[in-house]
């Protein structure tokens, strides 16, 4: 596991890793997309990426705002939103996962129901293993592999309060360096600091698990 100081450290770093570490491989699908003959998804990926931030800030990130901000509010509406208006913001990427005027998921609608009781739980057993906000859905989810429909690539969070701060644990299946992880940093280190309010302390260690880390042949131009 890589231990940075900061986010901007982290991201350096990583890219760093990503270029000469990574392995060529051509996934058949993306998303809900059959792109096998397409070689712009040649992919560059980096496996089983562990890496922790000891002392994390928004400030160190360059999110595409303002649509994670929008992103972030949406998340955090306990409505269960689908489609919201975040995405608008960032129409030329979500667009086309729009099907009959939904998406398949939304961060929304898998977080919701999950937080109050999870916040509760922290106030009444800060010292807690079992403070996880699960993304990804078995009982549906299953049902999508194979590009039959988006299943989500962050799995989920877990909280534990150690020296009387919040450390996030973030796991992810897989990560797209150029279009989502900046973005999907963002929102996490945004929910680390919402949790920590909310259970009245100071949010601590980021830690951050990719099974996939990884950038297309149509956006590595000008990255490496």
């Amino acid at each position: 596991m890589r231990i940075y100081r900061n986010f901007r450290e982290a991201h350096s770093e990583i890219e760093r890793d990503l270029a000469e570490m990574g392995i060529r491989v051509h996934p058949h699908t993306y998303q809900d997309k059959y792109i096998a003959d397409d070689p712009r998804f040649e992919t560059l990926e980096l496996q089983d990426y562990i890496y922790t931030v000891t002392n994390p800030h928004t400030t160190d990130l360059k999110p595409v705002q303002p649509w994670a901000m929008e992103e972030f509010k949406e998340r955090m509406s306990f409505e269960g939103i689908n489609p919201g208006k975040a995405w608008k913001l960032r129409e030329e990427v979500w667009e086309e996962f729009l099907h009959q005027g939904k998406f398949a998921y939304t961060y929304s609608e898998r977080m919701y129901f999950q937080l109050t009781k999870l916040t509760a739980e922290a106030r009444d057993n800060p010292d807690s293993r079992q403070l996880y906000l699960s993304i990804w859905d078995p009982d549906t989810d299953i049902t999508r592999l194979g590009g039959a429909a988006r299943v989500p690539c962050s799995l989920g969070y877990l909280f534990q309060i150690r020296n009387d701060k919040v450390d996030i644990k973030y796991f992810m299946r897989s990560c797209d360096w150029v279009t989502h992880f900046q973005n999907d940093v963002y929102l996490a280190h945004r929910l680390q600091i919402w949790f920590a309010t909310k259970v009245g302390k100071l949010p601590g260690k980021f830690t951050h698990y990719i099974g996939s880390l990884h950038v297309f042949q149509k956006d590595v131009k000008g990255v490496f």
